[in-house]
């Protein structure tokens, strides 16, 4: 199983943390930590990788005020900060956890490794981003961005931050800066193989090249994502991917809606950009009522786990999704004859149920992998929302001006009308179609049945 870039980002700064109490030479005026505050530190790490967060914040917090008091080197105790960083940003305590990150970066040292002292900007980048800060969050990811060079090959190359970047460049309105980190992501996930992101990143492109003014780059853009709808999406095993697939679907969609926009903004006729708004209207719907289904779907797996794991006060095996629960040929036993694990993605068809493995100590640990969760869906997300331009800059501020102001030119020359959702049948008899448009909130088409 091919580990995706971010996993082993994760994994490496985890096994860098983990051996900071017994790999960095301790201040020559200081006493190496007691055994105790090691195993402490050691007892935070895991907690910390377990997602056991209380613990992790409580035992780092500790360790914090034991590296402190015995005078331990800056460099460790800013890693001690990053880390208790990291969870508590994983709590939802942002204030919290960029205070963590600004005294981090102040104990960066000349001692401290090019990785760590990196990482240390890239995670109070997503943390400034997370409260709205999104002048900070750009120079952090900007400082991030120019020491990459001064890594190691395998982390040297990271189109996350330049994807990452683009979306709060976007949002300060700085589009020509977006439209080049967006296309240095495009090219950078493409060659690291990552059809999906690279895609996504496309999209990005497309609204940033169309706030900077390239419009025709900007619209060859939209059509090459939407495009890429069909025979020639990216296809994948790995359930793991389905949330980016959701992403790159509603991307999909979006980008229909914002060339109708454009269509209807460089004064096309109108039934051209109607056409594309309507097949946005559909794929937006499709988005929205896949994504519901697939949600309560997990949501209903995860509640029998759970009182199985009650009753038998032991975690049990993860089920199968439905799409394989049923397959004789994706039993417990074929997939160890086949040399996997049975609880391995690949055979449950679960996301986020994969496992990281890697040596430390001369031993090897698992670490459960977040991956990919499912999107999160609004179910009343529909078309019909993108014909408010209050909600397209509260919403999407990605989109530029322009194209929101054509959006709400084609909203006024044109009514929302009733948008069917044909079934997979080649024949649609649209008069036994229930459309659903007069009621607010349950989005703008149903299926045809």
């Amino acid at each position: 199983m091919r580990l995706p870039a971010s996993a082993l980002r994760n994994v490496a700064a985890c096994v860098t943390a983990f051996t900071i109490a017994t790999t960095a030479p301790p201040d020559a005026l200081a006493a190496a930590p007691s055994a105790e505050a090691q195993a402490t530190l050691r007892k935070g790490y895991a907690a910390a990788a377990e997602g056991l967060l209380p613990s992790a914040d409580s035992l780092l917090t500790k360790s914090i005020t034991e590296w402190k008091q015995s005078g331990q080197p800056s460099d460790e105790i800013s890693a001690l900060f990053k880390a208790r960083g990291k969870v508590r940003k994983q709590q939802g305590r942002l204030q919290e956890a960029l205070a963590d990150l600004d005294e981090a970066v102040k104990l960066l040292s000349s001692q401290t490794g090019p990785a760590e002292a990196q990482r240390t900007y890239v995670l109070r980048a997503r943390v400034n981003g997370g409260l709205s800060r999104f002048l900070e969050a750009e120079a952090d990811y900007s400082t991030a961005i120019a020491r990459l060079d001064e890594l190691e090959a395998i982390e040297s190359t990271n189109p996350f931050l330049f994807s990452e970047r683009a979306a709060v460049r976007s949002r300060l309105g700085r589009f020509e800066g977006a439209a080049d980190d967006a296309l240095a992501a495009v090219v950078e996930f493409k060659d690291i193989g990552d059809k999906v992101r690279s895609l996504i990143a496309t999209s990005d492109a497309a609204l940033a090249l169309y706030g900077a003014g390239d419009v025709e780059d900007a619209v060859k853009k939209m059509q090459f994502t939407f495009s890429s709808n069909g025979n020639k999406s990216p296809a994948t095993n790995n359930p793991d991917d389905i949330g980016l697939l959701q992403d790159l679907s509603r991307r999909e969609a979006e980008m229909h809606l914002a060339y109708a926009a454009h269509l209807s903004a460089s004064g096309q006729p109108n039934a051209a950009a109607q056409k594309q708004w309507e097949t946005g209207c559909v794929r937006l719907e499709a988005f929205t009522q896949d994504g519901l289904q697939r949600q309560s779907a997990e949501q209903a797996l995860r509640q029998v786990e759970a009182a199985k794991a009650e009753a038998t006060g032991k975690e049990g095996g993860t089920l199968k999704a439905a799409s394989v629960a049923g397959s004789i040929m994706n039993t417990d036993l074929i997939a160890r004859l086949n040399g996997m694990d049975p609880e391995s993605p690949f055979v449950t068809q679960r996301p986020q149920s994969g496992y990281i493995y890697y040596q430390a100590g001369g031993s090897a640990v698992q670490v459960r992998d977040a991956g990919t969760g499912l999107a999160e869906i609004d179910a009343g997300l529909s078309c019909a929302r993108f014909r408010s331009a209050a909600w397209l800059r509260d919403n999407r501020p990605e989109w530029p001006p322009a194209l929101v102001a054509g959006a709400e030119k084609y909203a006024a020359a044109v009514p929302q009308g009733p948008i069917v959702v044909p079934s997979k049948k080649s024949q649609v008899d649209r008069s036994e179609c229930s459309v659903l448009l007069s009621k607010p909130g349950l989005g703008d088409a149903v299926p045809c049945f």
